[in-house]
């Protein structure tokens, strides 16, 4: 009778198996290879040096073998005349327990093919640093196999760590359209604004994708500038979309400007679409205060939200006749007439008709 330890070894004899193949028999980017990238210059030279040190991995199905791991190998050997891939075949049925035909888990026989061979991927990569956009990239595979929720179930293990919140978060981001997925992996949109995104109705997302693609947005940037646009357009009545249109922050788009100032602007507009009359009396207030102050190192602030019709002078000095000449310059403000103005500024019925007045852009 064949021992216990001899069934195992059969089995295993049977399940992986040393295989060389030519690089071009394969396809090197079916779906389940979710994180196929060229081969970088290490590893063509690691080949060119030494040899292929790693087997990948491959099913058998009768006909053309299906590639599991080791795409960047399999593209680096492609262009070397001559060479094959070194691999070994792995089947994509669940681990066996040797003294019956079921699973040794309950729930592997129902794991479909296509998820073994995401999963076989993933544990290829074991010890990978896994970035957001590599994880949303699993993600989206593994949802398009079956419910989320599933899929977070057989391929989270494999992303994070028991208690990295990401996991959450990819939940609500695989909810979004797939066109967000560039925009997370060139950095304009984090992973932590993902329940931001998702709560949004669809219309308002499509109007805002212009906005997501040209600012890199921190989360708590997008949080605010959500926060106003809901607003506003509860306020105003009508669709989001409409008011985007009407805030001119897309116009700053293609002005050519620097990334900061484009972030600065694009912000600017979309708080004065929920504050437009304190942005108004911000932009009046710095034209007259500049004016006021021109030539001292005096800054005139204005009171809290211009409750009150009063202004805060700051001074910093570091020897006496620096406070002299601010003293001075305090006096000569006095007899102004810019400072009546400044003073009740927010009473003026007519905004500032200089470049930074009113509630223009």
């Amino acid at each position: 009778m064949e021992s216990r330890t001899l069934r195992e070894n059969r089995k295993k004899n049977d399940t992986v198996q040393p295989l060389f193949l030519h690089p071009r028999d394969l396809d090197i980017a079916a779906p389940h290879l979710f994180w196929a990238a060229p081969p970088d210059e290490s590893l063509l030279t690691s080949l060119a040096t030494l040899g292929q040190t790693t087997p990948a991995l491959v099913v058998e199905t009768g006909g053309r073998p299906i590639l599991a791991a080791g795409s960047r190998r399999a593209a680096a050997l492609r262009e070397r005349r001559g060479s094959v891939l070194s691999a070994l075949a792995v089947s994509l049925d669940g681990p066996q327990d040797p003294d019956g035909p079921e699973a040794a888990d309950g729930q592997d026989a129902a794991i479909s093919p296509a998820v073994r061979l995401g999963l076989l991927y993933l544990a290829s990569n074991l010890g990978r640093t896994v970035t957001d956009a590599m994880a949303v990239a699993a993600g989206r595979y593994f949802a398009a196999q079956g419910p989320i929720d599933d899929a977070l179930r057989l391929a989270g293990p494999y992303l994070f760590a028991p208690d990295d919140r990401r996991g959450r978060l990819l939940a609500q981001w695989l909810t979004l359209p797939p066109a967000l997925d560039a925009l997370l992996a060139s950095g304009h949109v984090p992973l932590g604004s993902a329940g931001l995104l998702a709560a949004l109705p669809g219309e308002t997302l499509d109007a805002l994708m212009p906005l997501l693609a040209a600012v890199r947005w921190s989360r708590g940037s997008l949080s605010g500038a959500l926060t106003w646009i809901a607003e506003a357009a509860r306020l105003a009545g009508c669709p989001a979309g409409v008011l985007l249109a009407r805030s001119g922050a897309t116009d700053l788009l293609g002005r050519g400007l620097s990334p900061n100032d484009l972030t600065a602007g694009v912000l600017a507009a979309l708080r004065r679409l929920r504050y437009p009359l304190l942005t108004t009396l911000e932009a009046r207030f710095a034209a007259l205060s500049r004016e006021l102050a021109r030539g001292s190192r005096v800054k005139v602030k204005p009171s809290q939200g211009f409750e009150s019709d009063a202004v805060t002078l700051e001074i910093s000095v570091k020897n006496p006749a620096e406070l002299a000449k601010a003293a001075a310059d305090m006096a000569a403000m006095a007899f102004s007439p810019v400072l009546p103005r400044l003073l009740t500024v927010a009473h003026e019925d007519e905004p500032d008709d200089g470049p930074d007045g009113g509630a223009g852009a």
